[in-house]
Parts: structure tokens; sequence; C-alpha cells
């Protein structure tokens, strides 16, 4: 947990500091705060419909859905009649993303697959690969190079990636803000402080959120985590993406896909690329 405490800022790192009874600090996308993350973010449909509609130039096809979470983008595309392979390493994740696909009755056009993205190697290879929610930012450095690399080892020649990222923009100054929002769970109720602290000098925006349940007895428990989205200029990821024989082919202005925990600070780009190697 390590990583977590190092991504918490303000007053999240002020309650992680005090150490009370019955405070978790968990993975970002799992236990309560994953529920409650992924609650939120399906309330967002823009992101889907755009996903859905570029994936193919026309017709449709086979689509790899990587870090698919829980499963907007991988039932957004089965609804338009693509084949979808959707990968997540989340468990929680995936049993919404489940859920999700049996609600919109396109189970049998959804292959689920819990593993790592960065590692993963399927005997196939697809028409298009989607990375949606913002998940690509949450890679940096080594990990970066290796999703890139799944993707590569993925695409067909002629296929299209299409991912959606927030850049930074020039000038931009540091921004801070935090919110809170009710939370309920069976006969549990609270709230979830959500925090972003976004640092474009740095390249880097932090997400923290901290639980708080409370039974009708008066137990309360608490979740508490801290992620972090890495934030590069436009130019930065066109020359990435070559030197991984990828070529940008057009960007997409921001659909209103965005939410409070994703980035309040600044428009969304959606992106596709081909395969050019």
């Amino acid at each position: 947990m390590a990583d977590i405490s190092q991504n918490l800022f303000g007053p999240f790192a002020g309650i992680a500091a005090l150490e009370l009874p019955n405070t978790t600090l968990v993975d970002p996308f799992d236990g309560i705060i994953g529920i409650f993350y992924t609650k939120i973010v399906n309330r967002a449909q823009d992101d889907n419909a755009w996903f859905a509609q570029h994936a193919l130039s026309r017709g449709t096809g086979k689509v790899l859905d990587l870090c698919c979470g829980g499963g907007r983008s991988a039932v957004a595309l089965a609804t338009a009649g693509h084949e979808v392979t959707a990968v997540d390493i989340s468990p929680i994740q995936l049993a919404s993303a489940r859920t999700r696909a049996a609600d919109h009755g396109v189970t049998e056009r959804i292959t689920f697959i819990h593993e790592d993205v960065t590692t993963l190697h399927l005997d196939q290879v697809f028409d298009a690969v989607v990375i949606g929610g913002l998940s690509v930012t949450l890679f940096d450095g080594p990990t970066r190079t290796a999703i890139l690399q799944t993707v590569c080892r993925h695409l067909a020649p002629g296929g299209r990636l299409l991912f959606d990222h927030v850049p930074a923009q020039p000038h931009e100054p540091e921004s801070e803000k935090v919110f809170t929002m009710p939370l309920r769970l069976r006969d549990r109720s609270g709230f979830v402080l959500v925090g972003t602290l976004r640092q474009p000098a740095n390249g880097v925006q932090f997400t923290n959120m901290s639980a708080e349940l409370t039974t009708a007895d008066g137990r309360t428990t608490r979740e508490l985590t801290g992620f972090r989205f890495w934030i590069h200029d436009s130019h930065s990821v066109t020359r990435e993406l070559a030197r991984h024989g990828l070529t940008v082919e057009s960007v997409h202005g921001d659909r209103g896909a965005g939410t409070a925990l994703q980035s309040p600070a600044a428009p969304h780009e959606f992106v596709i690329a081909g395969r050019t190697a």
C-alpha cells in the first residue's frame, strides 16, 4: 500500500495520518470505493457512444477492450454489433461488467478475461483496440510501454487504437478540488470525499477518495485510496505512439464524457491511431 500513501494529498493525507480505527487503504478500483467509482462512471454515456461509433470505419468486427472496468465501453461496442473481448485485472470491476452486459442483453457478444493488460498475450488479433475511461493515463514509464506493446501485439494491420486522455494545456495552472457525494450500500449509509490535485508542470493529476459508511447501530468503516493520472501534451502522445508504429489519424474534442472523478480541470481528447508497422 506504499504507492497509495504516496498518492494522498491534503485532507486525504490528513485522514490517513490520524490512523483512525476501521480505516483501510484499498486499491483504487476495489472494495466499497471500487463499487462507488463504477456506479458514478457508469452514468457517463457519450464516451461509450463515441468508441462504438468510431471503432471501425465501417461495419462490425472484433474489438479488444483493455482496462474494461465496469463494462461501459464493452457493452456499448457489443450493442453496436461488435464481437468484444474485455480485459481487466479487478474482479470487482469484471463482476460489474458482467452484470451490465446481462442487463443489456449482450452477454453472448462479450468475452471477459481476468488478466493484467500489461502482460496480455491472446492468440488472436483485433480490428480495433479500445482503452477508455482515461485508463491509458494510469500507466507511465515501463508500464505505459508495456500496455502499448500489448496494443501492437493484438491490433491487426490496418486496425485502429482508440483512447481518451486529458492533455496538459498551455500555461495551465495547478488546481485542486474537493467535494462530497452521498453513498448508500444496503443497510449502511455515509459519504465519499473526492478530491483532485492537478499539477500540469509535473505532468500528473492525483485523484483521492475516502469512503465512510455507518450502520444503523453506529459502527463506522472507512476506505481510503489515491491514484494518479499522467497528463502529457498532445504532441508528446503523438511522438510516443509513433515509436510503437502507431500514427494518429484524428483527434476529437471533449464529448462531455468527463466526470468529477475523472478530470474537472481540463477537456478530454479522444484519439484514433492506426497501425503502421
